[in-house]
Order: C-alpha cells, then structure tokens, then sequence
C-alpha cells in the first residue's frame, strides 16, 4: 500500500514537472517562486537576508533573460498571484502581480499584492503598483471621459510618450 502511494505521488510530480512544458498559448503554470507560461519563464527568488529579492524574466524560445532586483514591503519573499499580458500606450506589457504573506498581528489582512509592469518586447522594468491587477484600469488615462473617473479602479495608466524612457507610468 505504502510503494503504491509513493509511486503515484511521483507520478504526479512529474507530470507535473512535464505540464508546465505542454502548455497551451493561454495556459500559465504557478509554483511557490515562479510562474510559466508556454514562452516565458519567471523566478522570484530571495537576493540576501535582507528584504530584498529577485523577479527573473527568460524568453524560452529566444533565451533571452533580464533580472532586477526589488525590495519587498514585508521581509517575506514574494509569490506570484497573476500573470496577463496587455497593451498600454503603445506598449505590450507583462503584467506579475505577487503576493507578500502577511505575518502581523493585523488579522484582517491575509497577504499583500503589488503588480510590476515589464515591456514584453525587451522584458524592460515599467513601473510597480501597490494592489491587483484588476485595481488596474487597462487603457490610457487619457481614453476615459471625466465623468467615468469615479467608476474606474483605483489604479489608472498615464502615458508618458517624448517624457522620458517609460512608455507610461501607474498612479
């Protein structure tokens, strides 16, 4: 009884292990530090004992790879919660918001999330904001009427086009 356990729960491992490489176009794969989709790779991984650490992006088809390195707002290294890709001000985005497990004695509060925006053409860093990807009003400020302001997310897209090196910045 005990080998029949054993071996099932390898193969389950490795089928696993062999799912995060069959993966359909839309399909994403999450583990404890990374998330997969059927192109791309992304690691977060601890940097020091500090509350530092690492988001890596690898293309799987091209291997081109960036890392950068963040702080974290609590000293637990961040999972990741959600993956999409989107469009703003020209740009094709990646869009990784992770969770930081909240271990405080603020019961109301289960984890915190932060979304970090990359460019998917050369994996550049854009900009990071504190909540959810669906916090996240997905177009350019600039495309709302004044009277829709009140109805949005509390995150909204402003571009940047001839201010600089960002295509556009959250706030």
């Amino acid at each position: 009884m005990k080998i029949a356990a054993v071996l099932a729960l390898g193969l389950i491992a490795s089928s696993l292990d062999a799912s995060a490489e069959g993966l359909r176009f839309f399909q994403r794969y999450y583990d404890e530090q990374s998330v997969e989709t059927r192109t791309l790779s992304i690691q977060l991984a601890p940097v020091d004992e500090s509350v530092r650490f690492s988001v890596t992006l690898r293309d799987k088809e091209t291997g081109r790879e960036r890392r950068y390195e963040f702080d974290a707002p609590v000293p637990e290294i961040p999972e990741p919660y959600l993956l999409d890709y989107s469009h703003h001000c020209d740009k094709s985005v990646i869009l990784l918001t992770v969770q930081y497990p909240w271990r405080h004695d603020w019961p109301q509060y289960v984890r915190t999330l932060e979304t970090y925006a990359f460019e998917a053409a050369d994996f550049e860093f854009t900009d990071v904001a504190f909540g959810h990807l669906t916090d996240i009003a997905l177009a350019d400020d600039s495309a709302y009427d004044p009277s829709e302001i009140d109805m949005l997310p509390p995150i909204r897209v402003r571009c940047l086009a001839g201010q600089g090196e960002k295509a556009f910045e959250f706030f």
